[in-house]
């Protein structure tokens, strides 16, 4: 076949079992991607302060939930400004001492992206957000030794259902389908527990949520560094 050529033995690495690792190693060495939504006021943010050694991009409008927190913070309320956060995050030595980026939030680094492109019509438009946000959160997901603790608003669908709310057509289903965890918090009737905040992990009709990782519960405590030790298998 034209253009088609066989492997010479020296095209070839050579490689033999002692190459060859568990695949426990590389799944930990990922660390812990989780997408967290839920209605507002059910303290997304704040529980930042409970992730391993944070940094955030705050891309919302104010952050007096955090009123007391000391997490650094970079104020990212432009596309500009949410290019230069992450061309910092992904190459400079200093972001390698942090291990977890928190975004605050996802859903509206989308209107960001919306309400500055430059397309004349709206699907244009949806399809210029989605080219410029999609390629970050998919190198995060494969970002090494980094956990992700990535918020959304809320989106409740006609039939009832709630899920992470990402604009047009492409985001709803290719950003929650790439991601391990996604983790709606909320407070939530419990049985033998009562009403408490919690993070749902496992998903139901009404409510869309899922833990590949399996060693999450159904409803786990707000404690995004307990969260992550069960993740990771700690």
């Amino acid at each position: 076949m034209a253009g088609v050529r066989s492997l010479k033995r020296s095209d070839i690495q050579d490689m033999n079992v002692n190459d060859l690792r568990p695949a426990r190693e590389f799944a930990k060495a990922f660390g812990a991607k989780c997408i967290i939504y839920g209605p507002p006021g059910s303290a997304k943010t704040p529980i930042i302060n409970t992730a391993p050694n944070p940094v955030l991009l705050a891309t919302e409008p104010g952050l007096l939930s955090m009123n007391t927190s000391n997490v650094p913070t970079w104020i990212g309320g432009t596309k500009a400004r949410i290019d230069e956060f992450f061309k910092w995050f992904e190459h400079s030595s200093e972001a390698k001492k942090f291990d977890t980026l928190a975004i605050d939030s996802t859903s509206q680094m989308c209107d960001i992206g919306l309400s500055e492109s430059k397309a004349k019509h709206g699907l244009a438009q949806y399809g210029e957000m989605a080219d410029w946000v999609y390629p970050f959160l998919e190198r995060l997901y494969f970002m090494r030794e980094k956990h992700m603790y990535l918020i959304a608003k809320e989106e409740v669908l006609p039939s009832g259902q709630r899920r992470p709310y990402y604009p047009g057509k492409y985001l709803p289903t290719q950003i929650p389908h790439k991601y391990d965890c996604i983790l709606r918090l909320a407070k939530t009737q419990i049985p033998g527990v009562g009403e408490t905040l919690a993070f749902q992990c496992n998903g139901t009709y009404e409510i869309s949520a899922r833990n590949r990782t399996g060693t999450l519960a159904d409803y786990e405590p707000p404690d995004f560094t307990k969260l992550v030790a069960k993740v990771m298998g700690q």
